[in-house]
């Protein structure tokens, strides 16, 4: 993540509490001796008596379970609570409980209705709030965010807005159905990010661990752009093999796997490329316009005057590459044999 989300509460995570009571306290205690109502508290019996679709699965899903031993229970229970642990998860401290190493009453039962809890259910559930008011309620909590926090470049839907970003399961529902409706795992991510970069891939496989979307102490990260010298390189037309974009030392193995989930050295690639000629351009005249007043600024003062003007909004416009590319720039200020024709 470029950036991190501080965290809210909000009443939309009753809906995972009373998950976890479904499937820890009552599927997991299924027996002869009571019937699935008994065993419900209060709270989540309203919900299960307004639907009759919702209460016929709850009952069909208490009777299979009757027939789970005392270590499939345990293991059900286990993976709930070990797969919703999800900034432990993220540091690599956990290992998430995959789908298939359970009975498969949890792949062939649970797993749809957990499914139908967040596309159905979280939204109609008698608590006061939906996604559409957290989503409204973080992002007033990060006044700043005007872009996706995690690539910095799509412009993301305010709080004024009858809008809202998508929700990025960070564990994919599909895998881990238990973190369905459990807003820490849930992210709102550009839709580039969510559906055309990362859909369904797994954070934590191959061992991977990775940044928490919710992290108060998040370490910011340090993008570096540098121009490849070569026989061919042309400013004019910068390709993608002329730009290696890299990160800072620190969080190394979160980067990579934030890279890999999200595509992001092949985009700020691109972005690079899209706004390069305009931003040497830019410098260009600067510099014209210095020599012509004769204000007696270098280059490099020139540049440093650009990059301490886009640090004032960094996250705004892409700033945050243009500044590691200005700072490259420094470095060649042969490009200006080619620009000074086109200013």
């Amino acid at each position: 993540m470029l950036r991190t989300y501080k965290p809210i509460n909000h009443p939309i995570f009753t809906l995972h509490s009373h998950l976890e009571h479904l499937v820890c306290q009552v599927w997991c205690n299924a027996s002869n001796n009571n019937s699935c109502s008994d065993l419900l508290d209060e709270n989540f019996e309203e919900i299960y008596n307004a639907y009759d679709w919702l209460k016929e699965k709850v009952d069909a899903i208490y009777e299979k379970c009757k027939n789970l031993t005392d270590d499939q229970r345990a293991l059900i229970r286990e993976a709930f609570i070990t797969n919703n642990r999800i900034e432990e998860l993220c540091e690599g401290k956990l290992l998430p409980i995959p789908l298939n190493e359970l009975p498969n009453v949890v792949k062939d039962d649970m797993k749809p209705l957990m499914i139908k809890f967040y596309d159905y259910l979280i939204d109609r559930v008698e608590v006061p709030g939906d996604k559409l008011d957290y989503y409204n309620k973080l992002l007033e909590k990060n006044p700043t965010f005007e872009t996706c926090p995690c690539c910095g470049l799509s412009r993301i839907e305010s709080p004024e807005t009858h809008y809202r970003e998508d929700n990025d399961h960070y564990l994919p529902k599909a895998k881990y159905p238990f973190a369905s409706v459990n807003f820490q795992n849930l992210v709102p991510l550009c839709s580039k990010c969510n559906k055309k970069c990362k859909s369904t891939k797994n954070p934590f496989s191959s061992n991977r661990i990775s940044f928490y979307a919710f992290d108060t102490k998040h370490i910011p990260i340090e993008v570096t752009v540098v121009i490849k010298d070569s026989d061919d390189l042309d400013y004019l037309k910068l390709r993608i093999k002329d730009i290696t974009i890299d990160f800072g030392k620190a969080n190394v193995n979160k980067i990579s796997t934030w890279d890999w989930l999200f595509k992001i050295k092949e985009r700020y690639n691109k972005e690079t490329r899209s706004f390069s000629k305009t931003e040497l351009r830019t410098i260009a005249n600067r510099q014209l316009r210095n020599n012509k007043r004769k204000t007696g600024l270098t280059y490099e003062e020139i540049l440093d005057d650009a990059i301490e003007d886009y640090e004032i909004e960094i996250f705004e416009d892409r700033k945050f590459l243009k500044v590691p590319f200005l700072k490259c720039m420094k470095t060649k200020p042969e490009w200006m044999a080619v620009y000074s024709f086109y200013t």
